[in-house]
């Protein structure tokens, strides 16, 4: 279980701490048990024959930082990096473009050029597929 000593399991343990895990799992795509396994080292990520690869990255982007290229060069502060949380990045990168302030509109424009936006966008809602009908015939109908 190497993976508990990478820094983005230091970030899901925080996250789970401060949050319910099924609220974690829901904000990752993932199963909350996946989420119960993989914090305990248990089942296929315990044994090691399942790997955190994806999910790794689903947590980096969902909960972790980033260094903001057009803040980091509006503050003036030469190279001092200004870092942004993942939401705050997803809430300027996928905004309609703002209209009302100059500044806002060379920032949202500096965020469709950042290598960021990719991987902060908003989960894309899957296409909800019905169910076959089960067949309706019983076995009392059928004697």
């Amino acid at each position: 279980m190497s993976y508990k000593k990478e820094p983005w399991f230091a970030l899901l343990q925080a996250t789970a701490q401060t949050l319910n895990r099924a609220k974690v799992a829901g904000l990752l795509g993932v199963s909350a048990p996946t989420i119960s396994q993989v914090l305990n080292g248990s089942g296929k990520y315990g044994d090691g024959t399942a790997s955190t690869d994806k999910l790794a990255e689903k947590v980096i982007h969902t909960f972790g930082r980033y260094s903001c290229p057009h803040l980091s060069e509006q503050t003036g502060f030469g190279d001092k990096a200004v870092e942004i949380t993942a939401d705050q990045c997803r809430t300027y990168a996928h905004r309609p473009a703002p209209a009302g302030s100059p500044g806002d509109m060379q920032h949202w424009q500096a965020c469709n050029r950042c290598p960021h936006k990719a991987h902060t966008a908003p989960p894309t809602a899957r296409e909800v597929k019905p169910r076959k009908p089960r067949n309706q015939e019983t076995s009392h109908e059928a004697l």
